[in-house]
């Protein structure tokens, strides 16, 4: 009998095979496709979708874990979406994961740049090396700092980036509010 597999395992399976075979330079961010090929633009386009299947599932885990302890659902972010990714491929392209890197600006002028501003109040979680995104959303609640952004009640948007660079999946999480 065949075994049935569900949909994000196939895109993340899709996403090892596409970067495995790109060059080690590429970012699988949107506008990697400007300077590619058009047989390497469409893997950097397939990398991107799969890359916001990832992001767009650790919104919906960690709005249930919201829910679950009493909050509002928070929305997603453009502006805080493109911070998070900038940053994570950031840590992943030097191998550190830190909330503020040497000769980087602090996460709160990171997410202002990218365009999330007058806010009130933000805030951060990183990480590295985990499957996927039940894996680090359960990581980040078992993690009392991480724990606290995640179900902080006064904050209402949320940007998530994901990177897979040498075979790891680096994650970031910025919160905000306005």
């Amino acid at each position: 009998m065949a075994k049935k597999i569900g949909l994000l395992p196939c895109l993340v399976l899709g996403l090892v095979l596409s970067v495995a075979g790109a060059p080690a330079d590429a970012s699988p961010g949107p506008t990697a496709a400007a300077h590619l090929t058009p047989g390497a633009a469409h893997g950097a386009l397939r990398v991107g979708l799969v890359q916001r299947v990832l992001e767009d599932r650790v919104l919906v885990l960690t709005n249930r874990q919201r829910r679950a302890h009493g909050c509002r659902a928070l929305r997603g972010s453009a502006a805080l979406r493109k911070a998070a990714r900038g940053h994570t491929v950031t840590m992943a392209t030097r191998g550190v994961m830190s909330h503020q890197l040497p000769g980087e600006v602090k996460f709160s002028t990171r997410i202002t740049r990218a365009g999330y501003t007058r806010w009130r109040l933000v805030a951060e979680n990183v990480a590295r090396g985990f499957s996927g995104p039940a894996a680090v959303v359960q990581a980040w609640m078992k993690s009392p700092g991480h724990r606290r952004n995640m179900l902080n009640c006064r904050l209402r948007d949320l940007g998530v980036g994901v990177v897979l660079h040498n075979g790891q999946l680096w994650w970031t999480q910025n919160f905000g509010r306005r």
